[in-house]
Parts: structure tokens; sequence; C-alpha cells
């Protein structure tokens, strides 16, 4: 029997075949050759978005479109500037008085009440504004005064609040302790290292606040922004509740409360109160904001805020005799008014020995505008 054979073109084709196929085989490595490749790819772009994020976020805050440096002055800033009397380049016309100084201030001057109280007994337009902040001291305050000039507001007249308990001689300030360095520019470090407060260069003065600021501004970040997250009891990047004069109006508290917060503010101050005397960083803050308003041609006066019986008798002797002296020497050197209200309350319309609730801050405000500031102010019209 004959066999066909394959034509010898059938044979050749078979072999070109195989070769295609022998050819083709790896096409599956190289599919994962591109997946390697696009995971490489998709790595290096989302780093690249991290890095631009990052360098877009420490530009924000670095200019202060973010307002993470120091939220507590920022925010309040953005409030002041809101006012008419306040605003960028406003036109010469009302009076602008402007308060500085710690939560007693905050809680305790309406000024809301207090400008249009000086409008009427002044007989010309008075603007009046709380600039005060919530663990500021001497020190901070001359620095927020500093900026407010900076950033272009020019009040006519300041009241800056005397807190004895925060210009004790001590070497280490209760100021410095609430105080966080990362609300400090760069170029004031040595402004306030020359007041004797202990300021250390924070991470986000450095390469890390320019590189990684979600790292170095984190707690302000979550303070901001995530609230409901944020772990610190008072977290200084929160937004603040005061109103449009910068005023916080706190609740009135019953004599079981008060007894409470007594004890409280009473562990707070012991040691810091122990060896009391006046001086050292405080009154260093309290000299450089004098300086820095007679400079500029501001009137200044000084005020000691309202203290229950309580808080008074923890000042010792022989410091607590020294406090007067030492504040009305230097308003002699400044030109500066004094006005004590040490004693102005009774003890039940102060909650905590030093902080004022609703109805302590309406008698204070009150008594302050018509006692104090009225004939201060009176004395200096043109």
């Amino acid at each position: 029997m004959l066999t066909a054979t394959a034509p010898p073109r059938t044979r050749l084709a078979r072999l070109r075949l195989r070769l295609v196929a022998v050819v083709r085989a790896p096409a599956a490595p190289a599919k994962r050759t591109n997946r390697k490749r696009a995971a490489a790819v998709a790595l290096v772009c989302g780093l690249v978005v991290a890095a631009v994020v990052q360098l877009a976020t420490a530009w924000a805050i670095c200019t202060d479109r973010m307002p993470l440096r120091d939220p507590m002055y920022l925010d309040k800033l953005a409030l002041m500037r809101a006012r008419p009397a306040f605003a960028p380049g406003a036109p010469p016309g009302e009076y602008r008085l402007v308060f500085i100084g710690s939560s007693r201030s905050l809680d305790g001057i309406n000024a809301g009440a207090v400008g249009p109280d000086l409008t009427q007994r002044l007989g010309r337009p008075v603007a009046a504004f709380n600039f005060a902040h919530a663990g500021a001291g001497p020190v901070l305050n001359a620095i927020y005064l500093r900026r407010l000039l900076a950033d272009g507001v020019t009040p006519d007249a300041v009241v800056i609040e005397v807190h004895p308990g925060l210009i004790g001689a001590r070497a280490e300030s209760l100021e410095s302790r609430w105080v966080q360095a990362t609300r400090l520019r760069p170029e004031e470090l040595p402004l306030v290292r020359a007041m004797s407060f202990p300021a250390r260069e924070p991470d986000a003065h450095g390469v890390r606040g320019r590189v990684l600021p979600w790292s170095a501004y984190r707690l302000p970040l979550i303070d901001r922004y995530a609230p409901a997250l944020s772990v610190v009891p008072y977290p200084v990047g929160a937004r603040q509740s005061c109103d449009e004069h910068g005023f916080v109006r706190c609740r009135s508290v019953t004599p079981a409360e008060r007894a409470k917060l007594i004890g409280l503010t009473r562990a707070q101050y012991a040691e810091h109160l122990a060896d009391y005397a006046p001086g050292g960083t405080g009154v260093a803050g309290l000299r450089d904001a004098l300086e820095t308003c007679r400079a500029a041609n501001i009137r200044a006066a000084l005020v000691l805020t309202p203290e229950s019986s309580e808080f008074r008798n923890w000042y010792p002797e022989p410091g607590r005799s020294r406090i007067g002296p030492v504040i009305a020497e230097l308003a002699r050197e400044f030109g500066a008014a004094v006005v004590d209200c040490r004693e102005w309350l009774p003890d039940d319309l102060i909650g905590d020995g030093h902080h004022l609730p609703g109805p302590g801050a309406d008698a204070f405000s009150a008594r302050l505008s018509a006692d104090a500031l009225a004939p201060w102010l009176a004395k200096g019209a043109p």
C-alpha cells in the first residue's frame, strides 16, 4: 500500500507554526512585568502627590493661610478685623481701645458693653475689642501686641492685664508651662529669651515643619479639623467661642461648684506662690509691652483684675505687699495709668477665685468703664 507524504510546503508551514508557538509562549511573564511596572508608577505618583501635599501644607501654614502656627491669635485677629473700626485701612473716626491679657480678661471684660458706655460718657465713638487669650501671660501678651502692630492694627489705647500670679520671680514661670513654642514665630524666640522665657527651638521651625508639616503640626491639625479625635484637655487649635467683640461669657456657678473650683485653683497655683515675689520674666513682659506702646505713641493702662479674698491671701508676705509698688514703678517709668481692681468684687461674683462668671463680668466691666477708663481717656481727649 502506498502512504501519502506531506508536501514540503505543508511540513514547512508546520515548522513555522511551532516556531511561532515557541516565540509566543512567554506572554504570561510579560503581563506580570507590566503589572509590576504599573505598581511602581502608581507608587511613585503617590509619593509625588504626598510630597506636593506636604509642601503645599507647609507653605499654607507658614503664610498663615492655614491658621495652625498660632490658631488662637489668628482666629481672634480675623474676628477683630471683621469689626469696621479695626478693619485694614479703616479711616480714622472711632477711638480704638484694645484689651490684652489672660483668661481673666477674656472672661471678665465685656468689650461689647464697654465700647457703647465709653461712647456715651466721652461724647465720641469708641470701639473696644477684647484681645485676651486663655493661657496668655505677660510675655505672650507682649508678643501679641507686637504682632498686632505688625499686622496693621493701630489701637489708640491698650489696656494691659496684670496677673500678679504670673509676674513671680521664680525661674520657671507658670506661663512657660502653658505656652507651646510652636505658637511663637522664629523671629520671636530671641525676643522671649531676652525676657528670660525658656523657649526651645521647636521641630516645626526646622526642616520637619517645612517637609513634614502633618507631623510637626499634628496636634493643631487634629484640634482644628478633627476635634472629636483630640486627646489634649485644652486644644489650642480649636475654634474659639467668643462673641464678636472677643468676650467669652461664663455661666454662673453654685456655692458648691465654687468651693470645688477654688480647690482646683489652689492646687494649680500653690507651688508657684509658695515663695512669691514679683519680678523676673513676667515683669520683663510687662515692660516690653509698655515699651511697644510708648514707641508707637499708644496710650497704655495696667489693670490688676479682680481676685477673691481667698486668692489674695495665697500671696505670702512680703511678696504680696510688693505687687503694688512694682507695678506703680513700671507705670511711672512709661507714663501709664494703673487701675487696681483686685478688691472690686465680692467673692460670690468670682467663680474660682480669679475668673468671673457672667454677672461678675457685667459688674466689673461697668465699673471699669465708668470709674477708670472714662476718666483716663477723657484726660487725653483732643
